[in-house]
């Protein structure tokens, strides 16, 4: 995987997030978020960012909700951050929506994608050296936030949207290996597990056939009495 270190020698310009993407702060709701079947506006939640930097709508909920304004849409390509806890990581909406809002705390950040690349900002967000600045902005004393501006103040080494895009489809074959690995190991374990069950299962069913008295081998019940009154 390209480092940081290994972009400079690519990188054209260094601008602040601001200047190649826009941030806007997530629905703020008075009162709990509860699901509605009939709900006819999606909610993007923390809850709803993977560990693999992509947005899982599998997991959103619907709620009843007046018609959003249209500022306050998601839409493929924007990328939503944690802007409170450990981690002020961000994950991509990389599925095409509609009537979808992003609750805060969460922000959203929607790339200028004549200056970035949607994926090669996520990624970059995401490194460590940016953690690192995004960690020093966040304020609290119980829970940690990073503000709006401190996000938008992220400084961006940007090289040719070329050079990002293969940093982009880079990041995005690392992810998906990441993602069959996590998968195999997932199916391992639950593989052995059945084993392990079988196994269990069948030690349990010769036990029970073990009886008191009854030597499966040489003797039948009747010959162990004989064998006793003698």
């Amino acid at each position: 995987m390209l480092t940081v270190i290994e972009l400079q020698s690519f990188v054209e310009m260094i601008l602040k997030l601001k200047d190649v993407a826009t941030v806007s702060s997530g629905v703020t709701f008075r009162s709990r978020i509860e699901a509605s079947k009939d709900g006819s506006v999606r909610v993007i939640q923390m809850k709803d960012l993977g560990d693999d930097n992509f947005v899982h709508l599998s997991e959103s909920i619907h709620i009843d909700h007046t018609k959003p304004k249209s500022n306050q849409l998601a839409k493929l390509g924007d990328i939503i951050f944690r802007s409170r806890g450990q981690t002020n990581t961000a994950a991509l909406l990389n599925e095409d929506v509609e009537s979808t809002i992003v609750a805060a705390p969460l922000f959203r950040v929607r790339p200028d994608v004549k200056k970035v690349v949607p994926e090669f900002l996520l990624w970059w967000i995401n490194q460590p050296s940016s953690q690192s600045y995004l960690a020093s902005r966040s304020k609290g004393t119980m829970v940690k936030m990073v503000s709006k501006q401190g996000l938008e103040d992220l400084e961006v080494n940007l090289p040719s949207l070329g050079q990002q895009k293969k940093v982009a489809e880079f990041f995005s074959l690392s992810m998906r290996e990441q993602q069959l690995l996590e998968e195999i190991k997932n199916r391992k374990a639950i593989y052995t597990q059945g084993i392990l069950m079988q196994m269990a299962s069948e030690s349990r069913q010769t036990a029970s056939n073990k009886k008191p008295g009854f030597d499966a081998v040489t003797s039948t019940p009747g010959q162990t009495q004989s064998r006793a009154r003698n």
